[in-house]
């Protein structure tokens, strides 16, 4: 095969490849399919734990970039500065690192079915639980950017004194139109229990909604020994297709000057 000839060959093949990538550009990006992953031990102890979760986070897997929070606090108002729903910074912002940027507070009730939801616009955070009577609304626009990944946290601790056992249920879970299922932690007086759901294939805007009872044996629980978070944040994934055609580019000029490169050389 002559020089021409597979100059003119490549030709074609960079031209059919940029034709593809700037279709990625053009057409409109189809909403991403919201996937469950499994999760599996990061280090040698069996299960997904707190553990993992941070070593995910200090390896650079997937950074929070905000949680919704729900606790019992003092299942109450008022008192002791305890809060029961928050929007928290992550817990490795360099300033004020997990601290809420809004808070409420609320009475769970014993066994009590809420409903929640938690939407995303890429630059505005509402979270609320409701009933048919009542709502409890937290807005923050402090928070902004992309998103691809969320884990969901039920923790339960054991029971202490007074206080049996608890539990905390995350059930009719729904991404985007996508059922997800449900996540609940059940403790007894000499367990606590702790669970992760991850998801992924998210993007900006989406809403969660779902609906969450916190239930306890004897004396209520305090503070975080009863609780869920929704951690929002973004993973290691496959390039976007602004990525693919800067990739594209920069191989299409390496590849123009290489040719011309070779056709100077030929005319020597």
């Amino acid at each position: 095969m002559s020089f021409l000839t597979r100059y003119q060959a490549n030709s074609k093949l960079l031209l059919t490849l940029g034709l593809m990538i700037s279709g990625l550009l053009i057409l409109p990006n189809p909403a991403k399919a919201v996937t469950i992953v499994p999760l599996t031990s990061q280090d040698t102890n069996p299960g997904f734990d707190d553990t993992d979760f941070n070593l995910l986070l200090d390896q650079g897997d997937f950074k929070e970039l905000f949680v919704a929070e729900a606790r019992i606090g003092n299942n109450g108002f008022g008192g002791n500065g305890e809060r029961e729903l928050g929007i928290n910074r992550d817990v490795r912002a360099t300033v004020g690192a997990g601290l809420p940027v809004a808070k409420a507070d609320l009475v769970w009730g014993n066994g009590k079915v809420w409903d929640f939801s938690l939407e995303y616009t890429g630059s505005k955070v509402t979270y609320k639980v409701f009933d048919t009577s009542q709502t409890f609304q937290l807005v923050t626009q402090e928070f902004s950017g992309a998103v691809t990944d969320i884990f969901i946290r039920t923790f339960a601790n054991k029971g202490s004194g007074s206080n049996v056992q608890n539990a905390v249920s995350l059930t009719n879970l729904v991404l985007n139109g996508t059922a997800l299922g449900s996540l609940a932690s059940a403790s007894t007086s000499a367990t606590k229990d702790l669970d992760y759901l991850h998801i992924t294939g998210l993007s900006a805007p989406f809403t969660l909604t779902g609906k969450t009872a916190f239930s306890w044996v004897g004396a209520a629980p305090a503070r975080s020994n009863l609780a869920f978070q929704i951690k929002v944040g973004t993973s290691q994934s496959v390039p976007e297709p602004s990525t693919l055609a800067a990739i594209f580019l920069a191989t299409m000029t390496g590849a123009a000057t290489s040719k011309r490169q070779k056709i100077a050389a030929q005319k020597v």
